[in-house]
């Protein structure tokens, strides 16, 4: 089963899935820039109708609990779109973590993931599908960063919850490790944000562990050409590793929104998704990226352990 904010589904419901998106978020509280912020359902409500006119039908949220995450917010967009959300638990980068983490030790870091994926999130009803977006910051770990990835991989071992991370390239090889260390399967890990980084051999040896990889900042072309990132999605492709990667344009600002001039969060389906096909990519391939990787990373029996 899924884990959606609307509840649990097969497995067989979930479509067209984008792997990283934001539809209430809040990055202002540290970056105070006015405009990192996505505050309510009425203003993402029609984004979100314009992806879905391209056939997406579900999307994994990645707002962590230090990132403005409202599950109840999402729960009303769901409603309203009939967009299938699977929300997350988990914390972010350094600058945004609560004080109360630098005390809190991986086990009982474990254990607020658990909670939220077996039992609820707060009062809500609401259980996460997903420990995302575990971040680390660009040189290396920082602060708590590192607690808060050894407490994904233990909880994830004792639920089946994949983890969803935000990851650059001196600390890609690490969380792997890390992860694994702590007895998670593979496949249950996505590394973000490796489309920022146009390098097949860094890619690959990153896949033969086994993991999947998100090239998932789509039409963020000032970060990387969309035609760079679809040549190297096809390249991993034809090396045999259609089956470990998923795509996602990961709005996490208004500023982004195809009203205000951005990519939005069709970039996917109206740039990239056809510069695969025009590249050579098959239907078949297309559905793997879009359908069939992300449905089998977050399948899961939601084994119940205990989070007292």
């Amino acid at each position: 089963m899924i884990r959606t904010v609307l509840g649990d589904i097969d497995r067989s419901r979930l479509g067209m899935t984008l792997a990283h998106e934001h539809f209430i978020i809040d990055l202002d509280r540290i970056r105070k820039d006015g405009i990192s912020r996505i505050d309510t359902p009425e203003e993402v409500i029609p984004e979100i109708r314009l992806m879905m006119e391209d056939g997406i039908q579900s999307a994994f949220e990645v707002s962590t609990i230090d990132l403005g995450r409202d599950v109840e917010k999402l729960r009303t967009i769901s409603q309203a779109t009939g967009l299938q959300i699977v929300a997350s638990t988990g914390y972010y980068l350094s600058p945004f973590h609560p004080a109360e983490l630098e005390s809190q030790t991986p086990e009982e870091i474990a254990r607020i993931y658990e909670k939220e994926l077996l039992e609820g999130i707060g009062d809500t009803g609401i259980r996460a599908g997903l420990i995302a977006e575990i971040a680390s910051s660009p040189e290396a770990f920082v602060g708590q960063e590192k607690k808060i990835l050894v407490a994904a991989g233990i909880a994830s071992r004792r639920t089946g919850a994949a983890v969803s991370t935000h990851t650059g390239r001196l600390t890609a090889h690490e969380t792997i490790q890390i992860l694994l260390d702590q007895g998670m399967d593979p496949d249950k890990i996505i590394l973000g944000h490796q489309d920022l980084i146009d390098d097949h051999e860094y890619h690959l040896s990153l896949l033969e562990h086994g993991v999947n990889i998100a090239f998932d900042t789509c039409g963020k072309s000032a970060y990387m050409p969309d035609e760079i990132r679809a040549r190297n999605v096809l390249s991993l492709i034809r090396e045999g590793y259609g089956d470990h990667l998923v795509l996602s344009n990961d709005i996490s600002r208004r500023t982004y929104f195809t009203s205000a001039g951005g990519p939005g969060y069709v970039a996917v389906m109206r740039i990239v998704v056809p510069l695969l096909r025009q590249q050579g990519a098959t239907e078949e391939e297309l559905r793997k990226l879009l359908v069939d990787n992300p449905a089998r990373i977050v399948d899961n029996d939601w084994r119940q352990v205990s989070c007292s």
